[in-house]
């Protein structure tokens, strides 16, 4: 049995280290639906972490997508909500790019409430 252990990168990227010299490593989908260690979201990113950004925004009240308009596409809607995301966590604003710093604001404000499993925790 391998022994396996967290480590919390500063960056707010988790990476799963065993000791038997070997890495294991999530899936190509669970980092897509993880945000935290996916790529960094800003205008123009599509696919599934902008659609559970979106989801988390609009669950937080920062994003009111209109019915009929389709998830997966960061346009200024969303930009926006980052922005107002942001500031309401002390993140300075970043036109609403969705980097390292918001990353690691959302795990801290997640771990808070006890949401680290909408992350896929």
């Amino acid at each position: 049995m391998i022994n396996k252990k967290n480590i919390l990168i500063s960056a707010g990227l988790v990476l799963t280290l065993a000791f038997a010299f070997t890495v294991s490593v999530p899936s190509a989908s669970a980092y897509e639906q993880n945000i935290l260690v996916g790529q960094d979201l800003t205008i123009g990113s599509t696919g599934q972490g902008v659609v559970v950004l979106q989801g988390l925004l609009s669950e937080m009240g920062y994003l009111n997508v209109p019915i009929g308009i389709p998830l997966g596409y960061f346009g200024t809607m969303t930009q926006t909500a980052v922005g107002k995301y942001q500031t309401a966590q002390s993140v300075s604003p970043t036109a609403g790019y969705f980097g390292s710093l918001s990353k690691i604001a959302m795990h801290q404000d997640f771990a808070m409430r006890s949401w680290l499993s909408l992350l896929g925790w």
